[in-house]
């Protein structure tokens, strides 16, 4: 890319395709001059373009408008894009969004498709802005895609405000968003009127900044920095960088030079209009006036290579004009320089890595498991599961014949079962345990299980090996537990049981049915010295304890907590209830299965002080590579950071979770919604904290 831009060759693909949908919209407002009707791209268009962008290995596709929504098949354009593999943000007034058109978004996976609601501040500045009753219509419709999600059982949806800092909402600015945070969004990304030229466009004139404002400017845009230089790393976020949000008065001041970086429009994006037209800034920020072909015409390779956009690209590099839009940057390639700095870097963080990996100290958690989600999808259904059957109804949609333990690797590699979303990354595991052994911490186990089954992974089997090599030589974990129904283990996952290292294989005979027998089979058949193999159910009134333990002559029989001797248990789990009259009824329900047993159990009396174990004992990574500190957390509404984008041993040293162990030690439980009720501390189906 560097290259290219020095060159004037198109050496690299754009780092996104970027289409405008539609120029429609259902709102005038005051500000707003790119809404008009024009010819659109029909679906099987659109559908081409993306095509093309995945094929390219362009890694985003970025739908605009007008109003995306006023297109009647935009979930389905939505939609498409995710299942090529694409992360989408689609920004949106908020106001078209039906209940059936929220079924539709919570259908499209949460952690791909992101979206932001345009409030122009509180409702009478909103309104003012964009008509009457509009900022009720769009809550309204952000909270309905909320609801969707939650009936659909999906992780917390990113969904931002985008929020235009003007002369009306400037004396209450940090109360907008202080509303916006109440209301749930999960940050704001703060926008700045719009101007093409040095005069202050008429559309705009009575929210642009006077003389006048431009002291509380000053104090605001000051404010705001600190607020994003010192704001948690998890919750409501001011997406923009503090530097950029200190340059805000000079911009209504018109002190603002050209962009303090090269400028990389006609690199860094390929823009297409509604109409189908290639356009791109014209070194005076009039994007309608750089068009130099047209998709209906020639591919986005033609586009990308042809002279019209070589020139345009000439114009870019001798541009002048005051720009405040960052759009354009890219920090990592702004020059040669910083290249030279960044490969520095990463040889600096290799060479701490290796470092850290010679020291004698292991930061050891021996009472900590640490969950990583192979899969978020279940094939069947069990007490207190909530996982909706709708991911696995949708995963073999395509299936010819039923999936089966013999049929799960035809159906996987024929290409019949859609993988699109629910399934952890291989490279996500590897990145994780490589930051655990590079930052030389260890937790007692690796567990593979938490809303789904890992067995339907389409790479366990090598997933499992690199596991098994890994605990082997010390790193991560010190052992390996896989729960799973049985249902897809074949003898090649059953051999894995055979490796000579400490590791745990759960049977869940709630989801196992007829496949509990021949997984058992195959697992003791395998099993190495290491090696313990527990059939786990969950007591109910209807748990037929005398029958179970005939079933399994084999194995010892236990209650409560998960029992931590004997490599052939057959172990009754409590249910955790939400209501402690039903939390009462499960005790009963151990109570009789462990006495049918003749055994000891801890029923998880709920006559002590509630104390969390979580910021502690249960660190669990999402298959999308999301971190929240209890498994409870299922719609990962206390996320407290991610993999993808951060390190896992720096979350668990980190402020955030220093700050949730001082208010455990304190309070005994955080002040926070999903815990105010929490039956876990109670529970004796998690692990204890050592004294």
């Amino acid at each position: 890319m560097y290259l290219s831009r020095r060159l004037n060759r198109s050496l690299a693909p754009p780092d996104r395709v970027s289409v405008n949908l539609t120029l429609r919209c259902n709102l005038t407002c005051e500000m707003c001059t790119t809404c008009y009707d024009s010819p659109e791209l029909s679906t099987d268009e659109v559908k081409a373009i993306i095509d093309q962008t995945a094929a390219w290995g362009v890694e985003v596709f970025n739908p605009l408008g007008g109003e995306p929504f006023m297109r009647a098949d935009i979930e389905e354009i939505l939609a498409y894009a995710v299942k090529r593999g694409f992360y989408v943000t689609v920004t949106t007034n908020g106001t078209l969004i039906t209940e059936k058109r929220a079924r539709a978004i919570a259908a499209i996976a949460a952690d791909r498709l992101h979206v932001n609601i345009s409030l122009d501040g509180d409702q009478p500045v909103n309104d003012g802005i964009r008509g009457p009753g509009m900022w009720k219509r769009a809550i309204a419709g952000y909270q309905r895609i909320r609801d969707a999600d939650a009936r659909a059982g999906n992780s917390r949806r990113k969904m931002l405000a985008n929020t235009i800092l003007n002369a009306r909402n400037i004396d209450h600015f940090p109360a907008v968003l202080d509303e916006q945070a109440a209301l749930g969004f999960d940050g704001v990304q703060i926008l700045n009127l719009f101007r093409g030229g040095p005069d202050v466009p008429e559309e705009s004139r009575d929210l642009w900044f006077t003389d006048a404002h431009l002291p509380r400017l000053e104090v605001l845009a000051e404010t705001l920095a600190r607020r994003a230089e010192t704001q948690p790393d998890a919750g409501y976020r001011i997406q923009n960088d503090p530097a950029d949000l200190r340059k805000i008065p000079r911009y209504y001041r018109d002190e603002l030079g050209p962009l303090e970086a090269p400028c990389w429009a006609g690199w860094k994006e390929l823009y297409i209009n509604a109409d189908g037209q290639a356009i791109m800034c014209d070194g005076s920020l009039d994007f309608l006036a750089g068009a130099f072909g047209n998709v209906r015409e020639q591919t986005l390779r033609q586009l990308w290579a042809s002279p019209e956009l070589k020139q345009r690209r000439q114009v870019v590099k001798q541009c002048t004009t005051p720009c405040i839009q960052d759009c354009y940057l890219r920090t990592r390639s702004d020059s040669g320089r910083e290249l030279l700095g960044d490969a520095a870097s990463m040889g600096a963080e290799l060479l701490r890595a290796r470092m850290n990996r010679l020291r004698a100290t292991v930061d050891e958690h021996p009472d900590a498991v640490l969950h990583l989600e192979l899969s978020d999808v279940v094939e069947a259904g069990a007490p207190g599961c909530t996982t909706p059957l709708s991911r696995w109804e949708r995963l073999v949609a395509g299936a010819p014949l039923p999936p089966a333990h013999d049929s799960w690797a035809e159906l996987r590699d024929k290409g019949y079962l859609d993988f699109g979303r629910g399934f952890m990354g291989f490279e996500v595991v590897r990145t994780v345990c490589e930051d655990l052994r590079d930052a030389s911490l260890r937790f007692g186990t690796l567990a593979l299980r938490w809303r789904g089954e890992p067995l339907l992974h389409p790479e366990i089997e090598p997933i499992l090996h690199y596991l098994v090599d890994a605990i082997g030589r010390g790193e991560v974990a010190s052992r390996l537990a896989v729960e799973t129904s049985g249902r897809f283990l074949t003898d090649g996952l059953a051999r894995i049981a055979g490796a000579d290292i400490p590791q745990d294989w759960v049977i869940d005979l709630d989801r196992a049915g007829e496949d509990a027998l021949r997984s058992v089979a195959l697992l003791e058949a395998a099993a190495g010295p290491q090696t313990r193999i527990l059939l786990a159910v969950r007591a109910t009134a209807e748990t037929d304890p005398v029958s179970l333990r005939d079933a399994f002559p084999g194995f010892r029989p236990a209650a409560g907590r998960m029992p931590t001797e004997g490599r052939r248990v057959l172990w009754a789990r409590r249910t955790d209830h939400d209501h402690f009259l039903a939390n009462r009824d499960a005790r009963e329900s151990l109570r009789r299965v462990a006495e049918a047993w003749s055994v000891p159990a801890e029923l998880g009396e709920e006559d002590r002080p509630r104390r969390c174990t979580a910021p502690w004992t249960t660190p669990t990574v999402s298959w999308d590579g999301k971190v929240v500190l209890c498994p409870r957390d299922v719609r990962l509404d206390q996320k407290v950071g991610e993999v993808t984008s951060g390190r896992l041993s720096e979350l668990w040293r980190g402020p955030a979770l220093r700050a949730a162990r001082r208010e455990c030690d304190g309070a005994g439980v955080p002040d926070r919604a999903l815990c105010r009720d929490c039956p876990l501390p109670w529970s004796p189906n998690l692990p204890e904290r050592a004294p």
